[in-house]
């Protein structure tokens, strides 16, 4: 579901090993299931479901049906390779779909799950597709990097420009667009602390070959390396701004 930079350093992480992007890992994304009362009857909707690791960990865990959903041929592909592996093929399936335009009827889902995607897309269609199939007392959440405070319009322009599209805004506003959209019980919850251990973390998830890998790649593609440099420079010269946290709501009945 991704593009630009992002596209770029997310498709290199993937290949080298990386199963969850954001800081935090699966704890957090486990969290937010959670606040969507998750169980064996709940139909789930994954959007931009990537290689397919949350699905299968929802499905797993959870015993619940998830369906995954990602622009990537490449992500569908990897995401039935991992289903497969893990004797997961009756609980997850995954499709090829646009997120702003779901092909699913309405009141369709439990719940609907997205994670580092909505700041890439058309926000206010995004989230009213989500609303829309979802069934009347379900759950949206929303995990996503977010702005800790006000951000300097040199960054909102530095971020859409260099990644690809890239518009967040603050976790407070993130809840006033869900009580817009008229969405009830809602929960945020800022874990912007979890970033001063995420690029470790990220490596030890890694490990030692897939470091090896991922060097490999930089010094030898100079897109890629040029992307990770411009990536980490945003991250060390805004460290202030930059955040993330999820936000959960319930569909009114």
């Amino acid at each position: 579901m991704q593009k630009g930079i992002i596209a770029s350093i997310d498709k290199v992480m993937y290949s080298c090993g990386l199963e969850i992007l954001h800081p935090g890992g699966i704890e957090k994304t486990d969290e937010m299931a959670k606040q969507c009362n998750i169980d064996e009857t709940k139909i789930v909707l994954d959007i931009g479901s990537g290689k397919g690791f949350t699905a299968c960990y929802l499905a797993e865990k959870y015993k619940c049906q998830v369906i995954g959903i990602d622009l990537s041929g490449d992500m569908i592909d990897y995401s039935y390779q991992l289903a497969k592996k893990k004797k997961l093929t009756d609980k997850v399936s995954f499709k090829k779909m646009d997120a702003t335009n779901l092909d699913y009827e309405d009141d369709f889902f439990d719940i609907v799950f997205s994670e580092c995607v909505t700041v890439l897309l058309d926000q206010k269609k995004a989230l009213k597709e989500s609303i829309r199939v979802t069934k009347k007392g379900g759950f949206v959440a929303d995990l996503e990097m977010i702005w800790k405070k006000p951000p300097i319009e040199e960054l909102i322009k530095k971020t859409y420009d260099i990644w690809g599209g890239f518009k967040t805004v603050t976790l407070e506003e993130w809840q006033n667009v869900f009580i817009e959209n008229g969405l009830t019980n809602i929960k945020p919850v800022d874990f912007s602390y979890k970033m001063l251990n995420m690029k470790k973390d990220m490596m030890k998830q890694i490990g030692l070959f897939g470091l090896i890998k991922m060097g490999f790649i930089i010094l030898n593609k100079k897109d890629i390396r040029k992307a990770f440099i411009e990536y980490q420079k945003i991250f060390n010269d805004y460290v202030d701004y930059l955040g993330y946290g999820y936000i959960v709501g319930q569909k009114p009945h």
